[in-house]
């Protein structure tokens, strides 16, 4: 009993004003931590998201550009099928003649509307290599998946660029074997491969940004 009556003695003394502000600054001190914990993840995340919508309209804005490239490369390709059959126009003593023969008559012509329409669609594409550059100090999960879905979406503007380079240069000899695999090569781009390489790649590109956004938000 002693010890009670001593203990609530010592109670009696004590000054509950300034123990209460200190359990107030305690308090305060803890949801002030909180808070800032609270802030610093929204703001990154802020930041992340404004970094993919970013991202997004520069790829979306790459490809509709591209269209009006793609386009020119599938009426150059009629071009150079509409000499099949046209013998009197045609060397058969090279591979390819009727590329050859298109690139002599045409090639100029129309290597310079598609470099034309290409240019349209350069600052997007630097954008994109710029960003995914930058996208890297984020640390985002699987951020591989986005840098090669956004690499093989721009691919498709250099395999066009050597389409054009190739069909521009019509003193070329093409009785030479490297030259003759160069064209054959070139000149194997087709408008609906182009669209098969951007719809699987846009695909895989916009699944890593849902997944993203889920992560970032969780």
């Amino acid at each position: 009993m002693d010890c009670i009556k001593e203990i609530f003695m010592t109670m009696a003394k004590w000054s509950w004003f300034n123990i209460t502000q200190v359990i107030v600054g305690i308090w305060v001190a803890i949801v002030a931590t909180i808070a800032l914990k609270t802030w610093k993840h929204q703001s990154k995340a802020e930041k992340q998201a404004h970094f993919l919508d970013e991202l997004t309209n520069a790829v979306h804005e790459f490809i509709q550009r591209l269209s009006t490239a793609k386009q020119i490369v599938r009426f150059i390709k009629i071009g150079i099928d509409s000499y099949q059959g046209l013998d009197f126009e045609l060397n058969k003593d090279i591979e390819n003649p009727e590329a050859v023969a298109f690139i002599g008559k045409s090639g100029k012509i129309e290597s310079e509307k598609l470099k034309d329409a290409l240019i349209t669609c350069s600052p997007s594409m630097l954008k994109i290599h710029s960003l995914v550059a930058k996208g890297q100090v984020f640390d985002f999960p699987d951020y591989e998946k986005c840098q090669e879905a956004c690499r093989m979406i721009t691919w498709q503007y250099e395999r066009m660029e050597a389409f054009a380079c190739m069909i521009s240069n019509d003193t070329m000899n093409w009785k030479n074997v490297k030259v003759q695999e160069a064209l054959t090569k070139v000149i194997a781009l087709e408008p609906e491969d182009i669209d098969r390489h951007i719809r699987e790649w846009k695909s895989s590109f916009l699944i890593f940004i849902r997944d993203t956004y889920k992560s970032i938000y969780k």
